[in-house]
């Protein structure tokens, strides 16, 4: 009797070990990680200066005028001018197609209000 309680006495003590807090061995696997982020020496000011001199702002080259008004503006892009007016007339557009919805939906005819159609019908040949 005294063996059997000997014995899980001792296992007892050996599954509470396992519960323990992580020993200094586990601790030294978990600092590698940390360690390795730290640079070897110093970098100089004139070191590091040299390798950020490559990253001022470049020239552009792609400038080219505007054939509609002009302006100077990038290649492949619309001119601000030129974009306002059609933003702007974009605008008009559909507020006053907006208006006139709001009149056909009032009590207004089809026949008074004469709206361009938007896609053109196919030509007889």
């Amino acid at each position: 009797m005294a063996s059997l309680a000997l014995h899980q006495t001792r296992s007892f003590i050996s599954t509470f070990r396992s519960w323990a807090l992580p020993g200094l061995q586990s601790l030294l696997e978990l600092l590698p990680p940390i360690v390795l982020a730290v640079p070897k020496s110093k970098i100089s000011h004139s070191r590091k200066s040299m390798r950020s001199a490559n990253k001022g702002l470049k020239d552009k080259r792609n400038i080219v005028n505007c054939p509609a008004c002009g302006e100077p503006k990038l290649a492949h892009h619309a001119c601000k001018a030129c974009y306002s007016a059609i933003m702007k007339r974009f605008r008009m557009e559909t507020k006053r197609l907006a208006t006139e919805t709001t009149k056909r939906m009032s009590g207004g005819s089809w026949s008074e209000v004469k709206v361009p159609p938007m896609i053109e019908s196919p030509k007889d040949s």
